[in-house]
């Protein structure tokens, strides 16, 4: 599934990714309700009535801001770059559920285990959701992988010669289960890391710091293993074009 891609769609800022989705929000759970103590002191709110500062959860409170920071990031690089594919939109629901756990777990009684399960189950669902996709829509699981922000589509099916479509295929086919068991990998690096790592529960300022260290962790941790896979299955597919279409990758990369 992939949505309206545009021939001229800018790019991706990686560094500004990387500092809302990553850098801010683990400055702010690590450091939040420190931060949010100190101002609410500076205007005067510890002469509110006691009841209402204890209605304050300073911790659900920062892990709410940081939240913030990657929601506004994937409004407005939906609306500037017009771009909204499976994996964009999974991510956010991860974010989501992520923030859902941290800002009301206190108060529904949720445990860490519910963070260490959806940090471990949510990759897994998206690799068993691609299989079944690869089996049912075959086209729509291709065009995840032969997207039209890396590859110029048009150049490259135009090269193909008929006799060479299934060869073609088997090409991608390699790289579509690289990409799965590089989620898979990511799902059980996740699993792992979230059950050595966070030891509190939602509502405790322990939690936030735990969160934090978990995703910048988990992002280095992830990002080497599972790319390495992944990549591999790339390397292949451009590899594969290339002897297919005869052409250089210069001619078919977008990026």
């Amino acid at each position: 599934m992939c949505v309206n891609y545009s021939k001229n769609m800018e790019k991706e800022n990686p560094l500004i990714s990387i500092c809302f989705n990553i850098f801010i929000p683990v400055l702010i759970l690590k450091n939040g309700d420190n931060w949010i103590h100190e101002i609410l002191h500076l205007l005067d709110i510890a002469e509110l009535p006691v009841q209402f500062l204890d209605a304050i959860n300073l911790s659900s409170m920062a892990f709410l801001i940081a939240l913030i920071f990657p929601v506004a990031y994937f409004i407005y690089d939906f609306f500037k770059r017009k771009n909204v594919n499976v994996i964009s939109i999974l991510g956010f629901i991860n974010v989501l559920l992520t923030g859902g756990i941290g800002i009301f777990g206190e108060r529904f009684g949720l445990s860490k285990n519910w963070f260490i399960v959806k940090e471990g189950a949510l990759p897994s669902l998206i690799g068993l959701g691609l299989i079944i996709l690869r089996k049912l829509r075959k086209n729509s699981f291709n065009k995840i992988l032969l997207n039209d922000i890396i590859f110029d589509n048009h150049k490259i099916n135009s090269s193909i010669k008929y006799e060479e479509q299934n060869e073609f295929e088997t090409i991608v086919h390699r790289a579509g289960s690289h990409f799965i068991v590089g989620l898979f990998m990511s799902s059980f690096i996740q699993f792992i890391l979230a059950s050595l790592i966070v030891t509190s529960n939602p509502g405790e300022s322990s939690f936030n710091e735990q969160v934090a260290t978990m995703t910048w962790v988990s992002f280095l941790a992830v990002f080497v293993i599972t790319m390495s896979i992944v990549g591999k299955g790339y390397l292949g597919l451009i590899s594969g074009i290339e002897k297919i279409t005869g052409l250089k990758k210069e001619d078919f990369l977008k990026v």
